[in-house]
Formats: structure tokens, C-alpha cells, sequence
């Protein structure tokens, strides 16, 4: 297997970071359903994704979910349509200590409280690393309709409370030993009905994807639901729950394709301000589905195979092009 083929989560550059700062994460979204990378593979290793025709088989791809805190209302349970159930990873409800409910005439689950924290180092190359340590989260998933991998730029994000918005910029500063920021332009965006209204900077005065990522390394197989969730879908599939041993379940970082990184503030219905970091990508791709005959969408990075050991999850930038982005976003703030 070739090096750009193979990746155990190790990334020999974090041998030289020196880790300053953590924070505690709001909110993490991983999307993996809007990977056709990770849906190609699956497909050619025989598991039906998001199900076969006549619906009987359902696959599909977790999205991972964490809620740590941010809240300014109590959260409204997750009803059942978009979680993926604990019976399909071999867990009860009670083993997840989830509470269970009904909202809006649906059967829902008040989760507990999860975890996430993110580890910020710096290089001798003036990069600045994420590390995400993703200590409680659920899974969730999306429809096809829901998805829409064609229309979707942003994939990945973490949030953080725009509370630590001054410590991180002075952070940076004392690590760049500059106050100059680059030239960006705040960007508005609104998501989800206009739910969630953010300020991203952007190299242009126009919509992008952001100021330039350096490196990403993501993996749905580290997420050890996710790995248990698979093995049990294979016996559905007609598969050998061995095969996940096999699978390519790692995102790396492709430099042919076109990625960016939107960092800025946030004000999401019901949260806190928050600091904002979204992975986004536009490049088109397509294949072969099980339902249509041909999907298009964006390309998220290389597939790598991973021993799922390290449970390494990252983001890689400049720590200038971060330092600017959250300079000039943090004057919008009181727009939010």
C-alpha cells in the first residue's frame, strides 16, 4: 500500500508543536455523510449506501455530533429520526444514558452531557494546530434530501465561546510576536433557516471558502460507535464484519482539490456568541451510486486507510491567516 494510501492517524509533524492552550468546544459537527470519498468506498466494499432499492437496507454514514455546552435555553431532545439508533451499533438507550421522551409527537432522547476540547500548538514554520480531543459524542443521520452533497461547501466545524476570543488572539500574537493582521473582509453568511447568522473572513470582499487551510486530518473509524456501527450494518449488508478492518474510514488533506478554512464568530438560536471554525470545500466530484445511477458532489480530501490507534482528529493554518480572521471578525461582533 503506497504512503498516500495509508495513514494510522500519526502525523509526524506534531512531533515538533508545542502545545500552549486548550479550550473547551461548544459544538462539534462532523458531516462524513458529505463525503463521496467515504461513500465510494463503502459501496465497492459491498455495503448498500444510504440503503438498497427496496429500502429494507439502511446504511447510513454517521455524522458525528457533540454538544459540550453554550446553551443559553435548555436544548430540546433529538428525536429519533436523526439519530442513528443504539440498536444499530449493538447499545440500548439505557446502556447511552439516554432519557427518553416525546417531542412534538415523536419519540426523542435527552442526551447526557457530552465532551470536547481542543488542543492549540504552534510550529516552527508559523502553523497553527487544532487537536480535537472528542471525549463524548453521539451519532446522527441525515437523509439524502437532507444532505444535498452537491449544494454543500461546509463539512466539518467546532465552535468555541467567543468569551476566549481576546485569549486566543493574544495567544497568537505573543507566539507571532506581531499585532499587524493580514488584509481580510468579514463575511456574512446565515445557515439553517437563519438560525445560525456568522462572520467568516475572507480573502476577498465576496463569499469564499475562507482564509487558506495548510492540512487536515480526519477520521470516522477513530470514533469507536462509528467502528461498532459498521461491523453490525455489515452482517445486514451480507458482508463479513471483518471487512471493517479493511476500510479506507481517514480524510486527509488533497492539495489538488480546493479547501479552505471560514473562521470567525458565530450566534447560532439559542447559544452564546461563539467562536467559529468550519472546513469547507468546493472542488466537484462524482460516482457511482446505489439509488441514482451517478452522484455529484465535493471532494473532501484523500482516503487513507488508519489503525485507528492515535484518534488523532486535525486542522492545520497559518497562525497569521487565523490571528487575522479573528481580529477582523471580532468587530462584528456586536452585529451578531
Amino acid at each position: 500500500m503506497s504512503d498516500k494510501g495509508s495513514n494510522n492517524g500519526k502525523n509526524k509533524n506534531l512531533e515538533g508543536i508545542k502545545w500552549v492552550v486548550k479550550f473547551p468546544v461548544d459544538t462539534l459537527q462532523i458531516y462524513f455523510p458529505c463525503s463521496l470519498e467515504l461513500q465510494d468506498e463503502l459501496i465497492k466494499r459491498g455495503f448498500k449506501v444510504p440503503g438498497d432499492k427496496s429500502r429494507k437496507i439502511k446504511t447510513p454514514i454517521p455524522l458525528i455530533y457533540s454538544n459540550f455546552r453554550g446553551w443559553l435555553v435548555q436544548p430540546e431532545p433529538i428525536t429519533i429520526e436523526r439519530l442513528i439508533p443504539p440498536e444499530w451499533y449493538g447499545k440500548t438507550a439505557k446502556e447511552l444514558g439516554w432519557k427518553e421522551t416525546i417531542s412534538r409527537g415523536k419519540t426523542a432522547y435527552h442526551l447526557p452531557q457530552e465532551e470536547v476540547w481542543v488542543n492549540i500548538g504552534f510550529d516552527n514554520n508559523g502553523l497553527i494546530h487544532f487537536k480535537l480531543d472528542i471525549r463524548g459524542y453521539h451519532l446522527e443521520r441525515t437523509s439524502i434530501r437532507g444532505i444535498n452533497p452537491e449544494k454543500w461547501n461546509n463539512w466539518a466545524m467546532f465552535y468555541i465561546s467567543a468569551e476566549y476570543l481576546d485569549d486566543l488572539i493574544n495567544t497568537i500574537a505573543k507566539f507571532l510576536n506581531v499585532t499587524l493582521a493580514r488584509k481580510l473582509y468579514p463575511i456574512l453568511e446565515k445557515q439553517q433557516g437563519g438560525k445560525e447568522k456568522t462572520y467568516y473572513a475572507s480573502p476577498t470582499r465576496s463569499k469564499s471558502l475562507g482564509i487558506p487551510v495548510i492540512n487536515y486530518s480526519l477520521c470516522l473509524g477513530c470514533f469507536d460507535l462509528a467502528l461498532l456501527y459498521f461491523k453490525h450494518k455489515s452482517i445486514e449488508n451480507n458482508l463479513n464484519p471483518d471487512i471493517v478492518k479493511e476500510l479506507k474510514l481517514r480524510i486527509t488533506y488533497e492539495p489538488t482539490i480546493n479547501a479552505g478554512l471560514k473562521v470567525g464568530i458565530a450566534k447560532i438560536e439559542g447559544k452564546r456568541p461563539q467562536i467559529m471554525f468550519k472546513l469547507a470545500s468546493n472542488t466537484p466530484i462524482q460516482i457511482k451510486g446505489i439509488l441514482k445511477p451517478i452522484i455529484e458532489g465535493k471532494a473532501r480530501g484523500n482516503l487513507c486507510f488508519c489503525n485507528h490507534r492515535s484518534k488523532t482528529q486535525l486542522i492545520i493554518a497559518r497562525a497569521l491567516d487565523i490571528y487575522s480572521a479573528l481580529s477582523v471578525t471580532k468587530q462584528k461582533l456586536k452585529d451578531l
